[in-house]
């Protein structure tokens, strides 16, 4: 996936992924790639020439974007699928990366991500302790134990290798009612950092982490019309890539993303908190639901 270059001035452990040629024999593992932001990062890298290992919960779903990934112009590469349900407590995440042992894989793409707004506070009886464990599963649990035990197979590798976190914008400012969503995408970021350190002050292996700040992308989980700030997930996956290839340890891939962020410094944390609020509000009445 990586190639050093003469011309520029990012160390080689972070040289750019765009501007590496394609390498026949190279895997690259992206998961939640059934739709979405995964299925389109994982559409993408293929036309790039790369070999691709994507992730779902649902075979019929995900062998349909294996076959149509296989469709795509330009010579034929290898696409392979493993199945996993993220909010599950039995994923034997040493069984899924040993099946893949043997390939050259150099990126890992944590993308599987589920939640959003829930109706209730944590403590209401409407909720489960698994109906709240399951938004937390997939976003932390997942990614960190997936990571866990591709990290040897990418350190075999014995070259620059990269693992990259989605996070989201929602984990850096106060929304009601985003009480399992929010806090563990952040958690994402955190251990972004601290990997990192890991590799800086332990024996090096040439493996980086890289965290992707998101804001709202429309996609098969957020139906809305694209816009400037609400990009569709095709064209966010072109900004995915750019971002992969940064040498940043963390990054809001999409331009307009980061002004909206940049603007939201300048508004006072309770008007914010407030307008988060009164949104979600409106959110489940046009829905003929209530909050408490």
């Amino acid at each position: 996936m990586y190639c050093s270059s003469t011309t520029s001035n990012i160390p080689e452990r972070y040289t750019g992924l765009v501007l590496c040629p394609p390498i026949s024999q190279l895997h690259l593992v992206i998961t939640g790639a059934s739709d979405g932001i995964g299925k389109e990062t994982a559409k993408e890298l293929y036309r790039k020439g790369f070999n691709i290992i994507i992730h779902g919960r649902n075979e019929v779903k995900i062998r349909k974007v294996v076959d149509e990934i296989a469709a795509l112009p330009g010579p034929s590469r290898d696409v392979k699928y493993f199945i996993a349900p993220a909010d599950s407590a039995d994923v034997d995440f040493e069984k899924i990366a040993k099946q893949f042992e043997h390939l050259n894989i150099t990126l890992l793409v944590n993308n599987v991500g589920r939640g959003g707004v829930i109706p209730d506070r944590i403590d209401s009886k409407n909720h489960t302790d698994a109906d709240l464990l399951d938004d937390i599963r997939v976003n932390m649990l997942f990614p960190f134990y997936l990571t866990r035990y591709f990290l040897p197979i990418l350190r075999k590798h014995n070259g620059p290798a990269l693992v990259a976190f989605v996070g989201s914008i929602s984990a850096n400012i106060s929304v009601p009612r985003l009480t399992t969503y929010a806090p563990s995408k952040a958690f994402l970021a955190q251990l972004t950092r601290c990997l990192n350190a890991d590799e800086r002050w332990w024996t090096p292996t040439k493996i980086s982490f890289i965290h992707l700040h998101v804001g709202a992308v429309s996609s098969a989980s957020y139906k809305e019309q694209p816009s400037l700030f609400l990009p569709s997930s095709e064209r966010f996956s072109k900004w995915v890539i750019r971002a992969l290839g940064s040498g940043k340890e963390n990054i809001m891939p999409y331009p307009p993303h980061l002004v909206q962020s940049l603007g939201l410094k300048f508004v006072p944390s309770g008007m914010l908190e407030a307008f988060a609020a009164e949104t979600v509000k409106r959110q489940y009445a046009s829905n003929g639901k209530k909050t408490e």
